[in-house]
Parts: C-alpha cells; structure tokens; sequence
C-alpha cells in the first residue's frame, strides 16, 4: 500500500489501482487560524463578484478622494483583492489587476501623478475584510 501526502492512500494490485476516501474537511481544517480583522486604510472600494467594473457609488468616492489627496504630498498604495479567501488562482489575480488599473486610471484622470501611485494586484484577501475590493493607503514619500 502507498500513502500519499494528500491523504490518499493507494492499493497497487495486478492492473488496478484502488484509491480510499478521505475526509479532506478535517484534515485542512487543523491547524487553520481564522483570518484577521482588515488593516485601516485611506478608501475602500466596494467592487462586485467577479467584475472589474466601477460602480457610480464606488466612483464617487474615488473622485472624493482624489480631490482630497491632491492637495497632499507623499504616494498611494493601490491593494486590489478577488476571489476566495487566501485564493491565488490567475482569474482572480487578472480581475484584481483590472480592478486596481481602473482605479488607478479615475485617480490619474482626476489629477494625482501616476509616478505617486503604486499597485499591487493580489488574489483572495488574507483578512476578514470583503473579499471583493480595492484599498487605497498611503504609502509613504
């Protein structure tokens, strides 16, 4: 008999192979620390499942921002989230790179220098935060 790291096991015989279920909710379920609160931040925007389009709520507030932002010195953190959870799969990965272009694009068009504004595309949020959004947060000089 084989043991696999998966928690399969397998039973070799002539020309079949025989795989045992396992119960995978326990076994990813050990050892799993709940997600913390998410990190204060400048703006939150609100984006729907999936989607990388911007609401008229969510672009007001980004307008509002900018006008506000413009007038101070230093550079933003742009921190674009989709998808589950800790989720890493490359849908979620491109829908939060479209997410955090198009609002880098709102606050360059509204007049904050594009060299003051940095991006990081990610996949599933590591917090306890709304899985589908964008932050925004000051990101030093």
């Amino acid at each position: 008999m084989l043991c696999l790291l998966a928690g399969l096991c397998l039973a070799l015989g002539a020309n079949t192979a025989r795989a045992a279920s396992v119960d995978m909710t326990a076994i990813s379920a050990q050892g799993e620390k709940p997600l913390p609160p998410p990190s204060p931040v400048l703006a939150r925007i609100p984006f729907a499942e999936g989607d990388a389009t911007v609401s008229k709520s969510a672009e007001e507030q980004i307008l509002a921002f900018a006008h506000d932002f413009r007038k101070k010195s230093g550079r933003l953190m742009i921190v674009a989230y989709a998808g589950p959870p800790r989720g890493q799969s490359l849908d979620a990965r491109r829908i939060s790179l479209r997410r955090a272009r198009k609002v880098r694009g709102l606050l360059v068009r509204e007049g904050i220098v594009k060299e003051r504004i940095l991006v990081r595309a990610l996949g599933g949020v590591e917090d306890s935060g709304p899985t589908d959004r964008v932050d925004i947060d000051y990101a030093g000089r």
